[in-house]
């Protein structure tokens, strides 16, 4: 199985909205047991491989690492979905362009469906997420 047979969905909000939390219910409800969020591929809620973006010294950092710009990291990743072989991953982002260009950096196939947060979350969980 290669890469580009990956179904993609996507899962936008702003940050500090409580995506990661909810994350696991959006991918449960999808059948999805592959997330790629901060930098990380977690699998059934373990971390296979990555670093978390939140560890980064800076903003720009954060950044750089999250979009696996970075082909040592980048790598890591691919060869994780490898081995693994999903046939779904959900990528959390805070735009549709932030989760487009992971899964373009990635390699894997385009954004098939995508969840947004105020579709999961009232505004006072959002709220309360912050």
């Amino acid at each position: 199985m290669t890469l580009s047979k990956i179904k993609v969905y996507a899962f936008v909000g702003p940050s500090g909205t409580g995506k990661s939390y909810r994350a696991q219910m959006v991918a449960s409800e999808k059948g999805i047991r592959f997330i790629i969020d901060d930098g990380l591929l977690i699998k059934d809620n373990q971390i296979i491989a990555g670093e978390s973006a939140k560890k980064a010294s800076t903003k720009i950092e954060t950044v750089k690492h999250a979009l696996f710009l970075n082909e040592e990291e980048k790598s890591k990743i691919e060869k994780a979905l490898k081995k693994h072989k999903p046939s779904k991953i959900l990528i959390l982002g805070t735009s549709d362009g932030m989760v487009a260009k992971i899964a373009q950096n990635l390699e894997l196939p385009e954004v098939s469906e995508t969840v947004y947060i105020t579709d999961v979350a009232t505004e006072e969980e959002m709220k309360t997420a912050r």
